[in-house]
């Protein structure tokens, strides 16, 4: 029998894109070139010719995450893998508008263009990730907007905490200042109970109060879990500084 030669065979997937057939084996084992010139091998033939085979660099999540090429799964036995839950979490945080509507702190996030891909994502959190702990992009640079390899961290969820703001319950002073009466209280929320640190005469003092406070309420936190972080992360919460403006 004449073995069927399907080599330079195109055809149309149901994503749009046109993949060239540059190896054909059997009917169960071909390869295919997509036209940005991305091949992929072990493809069955069927699969082509009805247009369901994947692109694996087409933007499905969110309009621009995309799975890869790579030994990374998004599911091991029928469960998503932490890797992928985090990494769709955080393309929602950047592009989800609905997202963004119930959570406008993350409005002009945005990630690394590397971690579009999942495969790059899966890779780094495989070299970082830390069991029950949070991914974090504030601590290591202050008022970071971008998750990328360089400014994104895990940690517990004590240290996430710090940083939580309630921008929606905040009057017009600053951050842990409120009016009683012709003063400015103070107060601090440690370990989820809000501590009552005084009243005082100008918002000035009341601010300086609260920042003492505050700064030396994270470098207790940080020397707690100084074992479980990485030095850069530690270092960022030993110097970290509250502003009046945060």
């Amino acid at each position: 029998m004449k073995k069927l030669n399907r080599i330079g065979e195109k055809h149309i997937t149901n994503d749009g894109y046109e993949v060239k057939i540059t190896e054909y084996v059997n009917a169960h084992n071909c390869s295919r070139q997509y036209e940005c010139g991305l091949i992929l091998n072990g493809i069955i033939y069927a699969h082509l010719n009805n247009g369901t085979v994947k692109n694996p660099v087409h933007p499905l999540v969110y309009g621009v995450g995309y799975f890869g090429v790579g030994e990374y799964n998004s599911k091991i036995n029928g469960k998503l893998t932490d890797a992928y839950i985090i990494w769709r979490r955080m393309l929602e945080r950047c592009y989800s508008e609905k997202y963004q509507e119930q959570y406008p702190t993350y409005k002009n996030c945005t990630l690394d263009e590397r971690w579009y891909n999942f495969q790059i994502f899966a890779k780094w959190f495989e070299e970082n990730y830390i069991e029950s702990f949070d991914l974090d992009k504030d601590i290591l640079i202050k008022g970071n907007k971008i998750y990328s390899p360089e400014t994104c961290c895990f940690v517990h969820k004590d240290i996430n905490k710090l940083f939580t703001k309630c921008n929606n319950l905040r009057g017009k002073y600053p951050i842990g200042v409120t009016k009683k009466g012709n003063k400015f209280q103070v107060t601090l929320s440690i370990n989820s109970k809000t501590t009552y640190l005084g009243c005082f005469d100008t918002i000035e003092e009341s601010f300086q109060t609260y920042k003492i406070a505050k700064e030396e309420n994270i470098k207790k936190i940080a020397n707690k879990y100084k074992q479980q972080i990485t030095e850069t992360c530690y270092q960022a919460l030993i110097n970290y500084k509250v502003n009046i403006n945060d």
